[in-house]
């Protein structure tokens, strides 16, 4: 059975009210301005050739013990500029051709799976960051929560994209 999991974390940051201090008064509404999205993907490799190998290699070498791991951070300032980080890390096989093609088929379809589930985390991130922005940044830790619960609800729902086609062998 394929694991993956996410992290989530928010912080508010410092910023200069520039525009209020030089009294402009035309500053962007929070709501209608989008966050920020900044994406990242980090890989890690393996190189097993058989099932029961590949399962464990993605044990020991994944991100604390799981397949993939999506971590999303939300930042934001006084002025409710909001940007959130999604970190995506993923396994990629050193050299796919050394494994059996009925192998190797099996790992694309895998990989494909947990690609989706993972981006589904994502997911989960960037509309806790557009919840954020469109409440103006104001009471923002239980919309934190509500996705930090949405993202365990869909590794419980799917075991972990086990359900979805995290799986090999």
């Amino acid at each position: 059975m394929g694991r993956s999991s996410r992290s989530t974390t928010a912080t508010k940051a410092k910023a200069p009210l520039a525009l209020l201090a030089l009294g402009l008064g035309f500053a962007t509404h929070p709501v209608l301005a989008a966050p920020e999205v900044i994406i990242k993907n980090r890989t890690y490799k393996v190189d097993a050739v058989t099932a029961k190998s590949l399962v464990a290699q993605l044990k020991r070498r994944g991100p604390d013990g799981f397949w993939a791991y999506t971590r999303w951070r939300i930042n934001w300032t006084r002025d409710c500029e909001v940007r959130v980080r999604v970190t995506y890390t993923m396994p990629v096989h050193s050299d796919p051709k050394a494994m059996p093609a009925t192998l190797r088929k099996d790992w694309e379809r895998m990989i494909t799976a947990l690609r989706l589930h993972e981006e589904q985390h994502g997911a989960h991130g960037i509309a806790a960051a557009r919840e954020i922005k469109q409440a103006g940044c104001k009471n923002t830790r239980p919309i934190v929560r509500k996705y930090n619960r949405a993202d365990k609800e869909f590794d419980r729902r799917t075991k972990h994209g086990a359900k979805t086609g995290v799986t090999l062998g």
